[in-house]
């Protein structure tokens, strides 16, 4: 899917994109997804609905969608990832065979790696929901900074964008087409603006 140039945001505007997006999702009903924007500089050139996530969490798919994004030039990431969360004065996460008590969040990650190291912020929305017609809503940040339950998903962002220089250099065509095919393959709904998705594109008639 190709993204038109109305529809994309500027660096600055992507946690507004992405709460937006959320928004829509709530309202309809919907738990929100995990959503990734990919910027160049200022300018976000992808954005991908993550596939399912398996046992090991966010980090693989980050890898598979970033593998073919980063030899492309995005040196920028903005990451929405719905998740449960409890206070930390309590060791023990209040799940149990009645229900998970858990406060439904929504954790919005930037990574910026225009200058190295990368630079992370990281902000957690609570989610509520409305008295009566059991819909939810997004609320105000309640924790700003780095988190424990983010730590693996920083990690990963800081390493591959401190290294995508490498990426870069080793990756051929050939090989970003076939790891466009694999992306799509394993669940990734990913659109991607012009430019990108013209040299893609012309790799894939080479």
């Amino acid at each position: 899917m190709e993204l038109s140039a109305p529809s994309l945001p500027t660096w600055e505007q992507a946690e507004g994109f992405l709460l937006d997006l959320a928004a829509g999702d709530l309202a309809s009903g919907a738990w929100p997804l995990p959503t990734l924007l990919a910027c160049i500089d200022d300018e976000a050139v992808a954005v991908d609905t993550l596939r399912p996530f398996d046992e090991e969490g966010p980090v693989p798919a980050l890898v598979e969608v970033l593998a073919l994004l980063l030899p492309l030039g995005v040196n920028r990431i903005a990451l929405l990832l719905p998740g449960r969360a409890w206070s930390t004065l309590d060791p023990i996460p209040p799940v149990a065979d009645e229900g998970d008590l858990r406060a439904r969040v929504l954790i919005l990650v930037q990574a910026d790696g225009v200058h190295r190291p990368c630079r992370h912020l990281s902000r957690l929305r609570e989610l509520h929901e409305e008295t009566g017609d059991g819909r939810w809503r997004i609320g105000e940040v309640v924790a700003e900074g780095s988190q424990e339950a983010e730590a693996p998903v920083l990690d990963a962002l800081g390493i591959l964008l401190d290294r995508r220089d490498e990426l870069q250099r080793d990756t051929t065509g050939s090989a970003l087409v076939a790891q466009l095919g694999r992306v799509l393959l394993l669940g990734h709904q990913l659109a991607l603006a012009p430019r990108l998705a013209v040299p893609l594109t012309h790799a894939s008639a080479s």
